[in-house]
């Protein structure tokens, strides 16, 4: 049995801390941990894991990677908005740190990344109102929402201004934010058509907007009467002007309109520089979400024509609910509209709080189909990914009016005793982790997404298909190693709770709610499979009365994204073969019954 003073407990607690430092050392720590794993007790190794201390240094190691990922999540958000402003700016926290910068200040500052103010190179009366602005224990009067402040910038002490606004980083749902500083210039900077326009919104003269600009540029009116060759009781004329159709009633009020004015124009213009076209393909993308019932939050991803046949599409539990661009290409062609729920705790739905596996699998169900009635789809198509077949048989069994048929994609839901020790190695780490401890997986699931974190893809992708030179060729391909890659994210985007009790589920044999289903019932599948095995899918269609196989020779786990044709063929084949029982009482894909 394995104990926190044997030589396998040392080496994993030593790979645990070195894989929180480089993940990299993933391979080894699996290796470790699988050893280690194994002589746990089948029926009490959970409780036997918990109360070694291998388990708290499991806790503390997935503290540290999560801190680091919220970290990077929020540094990610930070890098975003300065890369949409059109001039100098960056984020920092509170103590003065500088935590991302965009390249204009980069620029400006001869290339280097600014650490904190000091780099910066303001005016010391600059950075004395900054840090009297930020300081938390300054008086409420000095605490606005908003910072304007005049000041020379950079080595050239190039004069500018700079608008200081709190703001807060966000590291996904379920976490805390980060108080944070947007400094941003903010100078106007305005061409002849912005210009034109600030004139028609503002009932501005030519000559009270070349006053105004010059007065948000700081010039007195001196200054400004005598580049003019006016007089300054000209200028003067001119500034009451320009105040009463600002509708302000100080200069300072005025520049703030001119200010926030120009920093929007120029904002906007930037973002629709940088902003990608819209793509074809953005149109058949569109993510939703609705409150059910009981309050919680179900978010789902809608894919190919919006006025298509309606397929209601149960993710895989690794790969998330997203088909590949050319795939949902082809379903808009062809009238497809696949409705694709994040499962609770997955993405951005929330979680079930105590559920039991099987209240987890009813609540699932009722929540599917309070999303039909809102949608007001008519009898669906159900398409089940991998272990996502577990939610679709029962939906099927539970909602036999709302179902066409259902299609299983690489999935069946047998189990027996040992079936784990024919899965391929990182699975077979993960199911003997559940069956023995299953307070483990947090930290292993968490390690892995830890490669994408830190933009190693290509080393985790070797590892997850070790056993699969298939898969692993498969992956290489970019749209396919892009939906893997946000897959893995959305399984943890809220932490481990959802997949761990998704790995329960599927360690358990369901074929008895499979026998319940009454309507169609295919399942096509890769030969070359190492997860669900031919054998396995054998043994579930010998045992499961009315189930059709169809087998794809040169296909994997992955066929969902290599041979999506197939998929949408079968789709088309079982749509036709149900189309008589539901010609009418459907309003979504009626024009295909």
């Amino acid at each position: 049995m394995a104990n926190s003073d044997g030589p396998q407990a040392d080496r994993v607690v030593d790979e645990t801390y070195a894989t929180t430092l480089d993940p990299e050392r993933y391979e080894a720590l699996l290796s470790a941990w699988s050893d280690y794993v194994s002589g746990l007790p089948e029926r009490q190794g959970d409780a036997a894991f918990q109360a070694d201390s291998v388990n708290t240094h499991f806790q503390r190691a997935l503290a540290i990677l999560d801190r680091m990922g919220r970290v990077e999540a929020r540094e990610e958000t930070a890098r975003q908005m300065t890369d949409q402003m059109p001039g100098p700016a960056l984020v920092m926290k509170p103590d003065c740190e500088i935590i991302a910068a965009n390249q204009v200040c980069l620029d400006l500052l001869g290339g280097r990344m600014p650490q904190g103010l000091a780099d910066l190179e303001l005016d010391a009366d600059a950075i004395v109102r900054l840090r009297a602005w930020v300081n938390p224990n300054a008086p409420a009067s000095e605490q606005g929402q908003f910072l304007l402040l005049p000041t020379a910038l950079g080595p050239d002490g190039i004069d500018t201004r700079l608008l200081a606004t709190r703001i807060s980083l966000h590291a996904g749902p379920g976490t805390a934010s980060d108080d944070a500083i947007l400094v941003a210039a903010v100078d106007v900077h305005l061409n002849m058509s912005m210009g034109k326009k600030l004139m028609a919104a503002y009932g501005l003269s030519q000559a009270e907007l070349d006053v105004a600009l010059r007065l948000a540029r700081g010039e007195a009116p001196e200054t400004i009467a005598r580049d003019r060759g006016a007089k300054v009781a000209t200028v003067r004329t001119q500034i009451r002007a320009i105040l009463s159709k600002l509708d302000v009633k100080t200069v300072t009020d005025a520049v703030r309109v001119l200010t926030s004015y120009g920093a929007t124009m120029n904002a906007a213009g930037a973002v629709a520089r940088q902003a990608p076209a819209r793509r074809e393909i953005d149109r058949w993308l569109t993510q939703h979400q609705m409150t059910l019932s009981d309050g919680r939050r179900l978010a789902w991803l809608e894919q190919g024509d919006p006025n298509g046949r309606p397929v209601l599409f149960f993710h895989h539990i690794y790969l998330g609910p997203a088909w590949t661009h050319p795939s949902v290409e082809a379903l808009a062609r062809q009238g497809w509209r696949v409705i694709a729920p994040s499962r609770p705790g997955f993405g951005l739905s929330d979680g079930i709080s105590s559920a039991t596996p099987e209240e987890r699998i009813e609540i699932t169900t009722n929540s599917y189909s309070e999303l039909l009635d809102r949608l007001e789809t008519g009898p669906v198509l159900l398409v089940g990914h991998a272990n996502g077949m577990i939610h679709a048989q029962d939906f099927a069994a539970r909602k036999p009016q709302r179902v066409r048929a259902v299609l299983s994609v690489g999935g069946e839901t047998s189990w027996e005793d040992g079936m784990e020790r024919d899965l391929p190695w990182h699975h077979r780490v993960m199911a003997t982790t559940l069956l023995r401890a299953p307070s483990a997986i947090g930290f292993i699931a968490r390690a892995t997404v830890a490669f994408i974190d830190t933009g190693r893809d290509d080393f985790l992708l070797r590892t997850l298909h070790r056993d699969s030179p298939l898969e692993q060729r498969v992956a290489r391909r970019p749209e396919v190693k892009q939906v893997i890659l946000d897959g893995l994210r959305h399984t943890v985007r809220q932490g481990a709770n959802g997949l761990v009790a998704e790995i329960r589920l599927a360690l358990n044999d369901r074929r008895e709610t499979a026998r319940r289903v009454k309507c169609p019932f295919r399942i096509v599948h890769g030969m070359q499979d190492n997860v669900f095995t031919p054998d396995m899918f054998e043994l579930f269609a010998s045992t499961v009365p009315g189930v059709e196989l169809i087998p794809i020779e040169d296909a994997g786990q992955y066929l969902l994204y290599s041979h999506w044709p197939r998929i949408i063929a079968e789709m088309e084949r079982m749509w036709r073969d149900t189309a008589a029982p539901h010609a009418r009482g459907s309003k979504a894909g009626a024009r295909f019954a």
